[in-house]
């Protein structure tokens, strides 16, 4: 068996960007991932440096910078987040990042996070587009709960997608069909599983038809482009397919790796 890992594209930053109403990251969210890269675009955005830099190690750093901003997570919590995973930043370097991207796209702030908060606010409530709702009835009205509702938003969007396109009815496809592939993981905003020759076009298939769904997010239309990978070991990344491919690429790719692993 291969894993075929099926991963939703800067699905988050996706949302952030279509819940600020903003022409320019409405552009971004809906561009497809083999025509333009988001995190190098906003690697370039926060350091100043051309996107040709933004590669390897320094362009997930900036990833994580990204999200923290469009979380208002604070400078000194990044820095030590970055830490963590082996980068080092300091809290001023993440600070004047920030303020950079935040800069260059004030309706981060101005409008997601400025919507966010008054909902909170006037309700104590947040609801998303599946009408799941999270609840602050007591809890005190700060900062740090503000941000809980910053994060929350896109991480039930993805979550509910993931679960109620993706993992559900995959399973439910594989078991009518009584095949031999099975899901293996469900991770973040990924689903992974172990498929063989003769399931894994058709398993490919039903999952982009399945997850590649339009959903609109207030009044703002967005399908989450998918990106597979073809992998004798979790995140081996052995084949990608940045867009979904046809079935003879898929076939001809999947062929060359099985034989590489059996050998």
């Amino acid at each position: 068996m291969l894993f075929l890992r099926s991963d939703l594209s800067q699905a988050e930053s996706r949302i952030v960007y279509v819940l600020t109403h903003d022409p320019e990251l409405l552009r971004i969210a809906r561009s497809n991932p083999w025509e333009f890269d988001t995190h190098k675009f906003v690697g370039s955005c926060i350091s100043g440096l051309p996107e040709l830099e933004i590669v390897g190690e320094r362009r997930q750093a900036y990833k994580k910078i990204a999200h923290g901003t469009h979380y208002d997570e604070q400078p000194p919590r990044i820095s030590d987040s970055l830490l963590k995973d082996g980068f080092i930043f300091t809290p001023e370097e993440c600070a004047k990042g920030q303020n950079r991207y935040l800069r260059r796209f004030p309706a981060i702030q101005g409008t997601y996070q400025f919507n966010i908060r008054m909902k909170l606010i006037r309700e104590r409530k947040l609801t998303n587009s599946w009408g799941a709702s999270i609840f602050f009835t007591h809890e005190r009205l700060e900062p740090m709960l503000y941000r809980r509702g910053y994060a929350w938003i896109p991480q039930s969007e993805i979550g509910r997608l993931l679960n109620q396109r993706g993992f559900v009815p995959t399973d439910q496809f594989l078991l009518r069909n009584n095949m031999r592939s099975r899901i293996n993981l469900q991770v973040h905003d990924e689903i992974c599983l172990s498929t063989c020759p003769e399931e894994a076009w058709d398993v490919i298939r039903f999952i982009q038809e399945s997850l590649y769904t339009e959903r609109e997010y207030e009044g703002e239309r967005l399908s989450i482009p998918i990106e597979y990978a073809l992998e004798t070991r979790y995140h081996s990344a052995d084949v990608e397919f940045k867009r979904f491919p046809s079935k003879e690429e898929f076939e001809a790719d999947f062929a060359k790796l099985w034989e590489t692993r059996i050998r």
